[in-house]
């Protein structure tokens, strides 16, 4: 007889996001090193390695050194659970100096997907506000002389988008957490040492 397991794994996932909710939309305690969330769900990125340096190119114009603003990294995933509708991804700098700030707030993509190229936007997704109260991707930009974590999360949600375009961190963060089943994590480092 076999016991599904998945209620029990979102409920989980539920109750961890949304314990670590807090202040300016904490999404869980800074680590020292980025690690895997969730049992086989892994994520990659072409341009980066785990725990290494995030490339300029997907930073602001400070690091980039160009007037536009930086792309979003491609990101690649597997191992997600039986019952993924759909993903979602967040982006948040657990080193800011007032608590983890949230650059990027991105679901509804699709749950047989598996990778998002480099500044990319896929059909039928939406995104919420980040910390500065603006939709889409705030890319990485810490104070000179300062190093900072940039953490990309993906979510295997049980659900399609769980929140509708423009929605405040209160209300997107939850309703992600909500229907998590599974996620795994990506760290880069950006700025001085």
């Amino acid at each position: 007889m076999s016991i599904d397991r998945r209620p029990a794994l979102a409920a989980a996932g539920a109750l961890a996001l949304a314990a670590a909710l807090s202040g300016c939309g904490t999404i869980g305690r800074p680590e020292n090193s980025s690690v895997e969330l969730g049992d086989g769900f892994t994520v990659t990125s072409p341009a980066f390695r785990d725990g290494g340096d995030l490339p300029t190119r997907f930073a602001c114009a400070t690091y980039s050194g160009s007037d536009s603003l930086g792309k979003t990294p491609p990101l690649r995933w597997s191992g997600a659970p039986t019952g993924t509708r759909s993903f979602a991804i967040v982006m948040d700098d657990p080193d800011a100096s007032d608590g983890a700030y949230v650059h990027w707030v991105y679901a509804g993509i699709d749950g047989n997907r598996q990778e998002l190229v480099e500044g990319t936007h896929v059909d039928k997704t939406v995104e919420g506000l980040n910390t500065g109260k603006k939709v889409g991707y705030a890319p990485p930009c810490p104070p000179k002389g300062e190093r900072h974590r940039y953490r990309f999360t993906i979510y295997a949600l049980n659900s399609p988008a769980p929140f509708a375009n423009g929605a405040q961190l209160k209300d997107s963060l939850p309703a992600i957490a909500e229907h998590t089943i599974a996620r795994g994590r990506i760290t880069g480092n950006l700025g001085g040492r």
